[in-house]
């Protein structure tokens, strides 16, 4: 995880706890993020690999490293005063081809496109891009990245078969921000972004229960900050409410992203009402109704 101790690749300099390379995301708290999102994809509908957190212990585990004392993944040594428990996230891995990257996106399949946008949506991915979304070729193979007919806007994937390919979303530690943060979808201007939801996807954002969601997360990861409860709640609001206006999963997307003028440079101070993202206007007028 970038900042935290004994990152791999010396990305460190930050105690567990602390901001990191996201703002809203502290770190060491990337594997709560994981386990949340697979939770929170009900009956596989995204394909999020199946996901667990697991506790382990060894006496190479973060050696002198220090907590913000805000930290939920403060954990004492053993009993045997030698090893240091560590927390993660374990994940099944996904067989697969590629990664987005290598395909034109009019090669996707519409029905997976909406469906990773839908929990994208959900739980506000600030970090969705080609090379999290896994493509698995079907048996025999597929048709070249390369090939012809693969860039053809609305009408190539119209005409797209619906299960060439299968796309699995992972790396979701940057989800569930603690504030409502400037999400990054990279399907957002992809053509089967702009196509209409089906029935079955509009009955299952309708099925969408918020309530058991945050009760679930309360339950299953008690040390997730209620702060990114509170973002889950306002996204899958309005998520619900906008797909039942029939708004498409891009028009959804552009809701919640802030104006692309918004520069470098403001990050971080107070922004105008002209530098929010709509979701982000919503929720301020509703506060000072």
């Amino acid at each position: 995880e970038p900042l935290a101790p004994n990152n791999p690749k010396g990305f460190a300099g930050r105690s567990l706890g602390q901001p990191g390379i996201k703002r809203t995301i502290r770190v060491g708290e990337a594997a709560l993020r994981e386990v949340a999102a697979f939770l929170l994809d009900h009956d596989g509908f995204a394909n999020v690999p199946c996901t667990a957190l697991v506790r382990a212990t060894h006496a190479g585990f973060l050696p002198g490293v220090t907590f913000s004392p805000t930290s939920p993944l403060r954990f004492a040594r053993t009993a045997s005063k030698t090893n240091i428990a560590k927390l993660a996230s374990f994940q099944r891995y996904a067989p697969h081809s590629c990664d987005a990257n290598d395909y034109g996106a009019a090669r996707f399949p519409v029905a997976g496109i909406h469906r990773i946008g839908i929990l994208d949506l959900r739980i506000l991915n600030i970090d969705r891009h080609a090379g999290n979304i896994l493509v698995n070729e079907p048996r025999g193979g597929a048709p070249s990245p390369t090939a012809g007919g693969l860039r053809g806007g609305l009408s190539t994937a119209l005409a797209m078969p619906a299960s060439e390919l299968t796309l699995v979303p992972i790396d979701h530690g940057f989800c569930l921000p603690e504030t409502l943060e400037d999400p990054y979808f990279e399907w957002l201007h992809w053509p089967q972004a702009s196509l209409p939801f089906s029935q079955e996807e509009l009955d299952y954002i309708a099925d969408l229960d918020v309530d058991a969601d945050v009760d679930l997360l309360q339950r299953e990861l008690p040390m997730l900050r209620t702060d990114c409860l509170r973002v889950l709640t306002v996204t899958t609001t309005l998520l619900k409410a906008a797909a039942a206006a029939e708004y498409t999963l891009s028009h959804i997307g552009q809701l919640m992203t802030q104006p692309t003028a918004l520069s470098k440079g403001s990050r971080g101070s107070r922004r105008s009402a002209a530098q929010l993202s709509p979701m982000e206007r919503l929720c301020m007028d509703a506060l000072l109704a």
